[in-house]
């Protein structure tokens, strides 16, 4: 009876592992589809809120020229601990929103420097508001590398900060990110979490893989989530919030304009600091809103550039990459 009952053992182990297999198949595949259906959802209410938000802006912006209201920007002459340089290309709602949260910060001395590329008149209404800010106007559209590289030598401040104009401070923003700085004479660069008009985050730092595409840490996650309130060393922060010593970006001679008009410039710098042996560390208690790709000129640059740009980061640090970055699949495959 012993001899004949192996086969049968034998089998339903079989059937057991067979079922189990099945299972974690299936396991798998409905975790992807009840990610795929809560990434789109995310993605409907995001666009939801973007619409939301534009209205609004555009609204302020009206009411901001009809009123005769004047903003002032700190007259700090050589003394500020921050030059904020904000590159434009028309979005004058956008540009309201940012300067009014910049202008709310307090805390470090803070010079502001704008860099006009040749935007509409809507924007030079604007800007014609504007007492005490530093205003640098370009002829035409320079693109937002060259535009970043014009500000900072108008730059009085020890550190910089760039600053997209579709970007909004949180309180206390410009102040947690000096002082992580400050934190360690090795600090090159310092960001923060960015989110989305969703309400989730947009980054928490990035990661670049091996084949230099690039990932945001804790995309999608709630912002208080655990990834986003810890402070860590991190490949890049992206440069929609980005600070920096003022000597470190003259010494590293800013963004590369090989970049231009912009996309992986921050990238980029961010590696060039680390192969300096600095460090890029993203600290938790920056707080920034971003509209994302709200400064973009015409539809879908931002993926032509992102792409044409990642073959040119990728071919001048492929040594780097291949020697220190993890590979994309693999990363994914062990997450499953």
């Amino acid at each position: 009876m012993a001899a004949q009952s192996r086969p049968a053992a034998s089998a339903k182990l079989s059937r057991n592992g067979l079922a189990g297999a099945e299972r974690a198949r299936a396991a798998t595949w409905l975790r992807r589809f009840v990610d795929k259906r809560a990434a789109k959802a995310a993605r409907r209410r995001d666009a939801r809120e973007k619409i939301r938000l534009i209205a609004d802006a555009r609204a302020d912006l009206a009411r901001f020229l009809e009123s005769g209201e004047r903003l002032a920007c700190p007259d700090v002459a050589d003394a500020a601990d921050v030059s904020v340089i904000v590159v434009i290309w028309n979005q004058p709602h956008f540009l309201l929103r940012c300067l009014r949260a910049l202008l709310a910060q307090g805390g470090p001395r803070v010079q502001v420097v704008l860099v006009d590329n040749g935007s509409g008149p809507e924007t030079q209404a604007l800007l014609s508001r504007l007492d005490g800010c530093v205003i640098l106007r370009n002829g035409g559209n320079a693109g937002f590398v060259a535009a970043c590289n014009q500000g900072a030598r108008l730059a009085r401040g020890r550190a910089l900060l760039m600053l997209n104009s579709d970007a909004f401070l949180r309180p206390g923003a410009i102040a947690g990110a000096l002082a992580a700085l400050d934190s360690d004479a090795g600090v090159g660069a310092v960001g923060g979490r960015l989110i989305l008009p969703s309400g989730r985050l947009q980054e928490a730092g990035c990661i670049v893989w091996s084949d230099a595409t690039t990932s945001g840490r804790g995309r999608g996650l709630a912002p208080a989530e655990h990834e986003a309130m810890t402070r860590r060393d991190v490949d890049y922060c992206s440069g929609a919030f980005l600070l920096t010593p003022r000597e470190v970006w003259e010494r590293l001679g800013g963004f590369d304009e090989a970049f231009t008009p912009g996309y992986y410039e921050d990238v980029d710098y961010c590696m060039r600091l680390r192969q300096a042996g600095l460090r890029v560390v993203f600290e938790p208690s920056v707080a920034v809103d971003h509209f994302e790709n709200g400064s973009e000129g015409d539809r879908g640059d931002a993926l032509r550039l992102s792409e044409r740009n990642r073959v040119t980061f990728r071919d001048r640090h492929a040594a780097t990459l291949l020697a220190d970055h993890p590979d994309r699949s693999d990363a994914l495959e062990a997450a499953r």
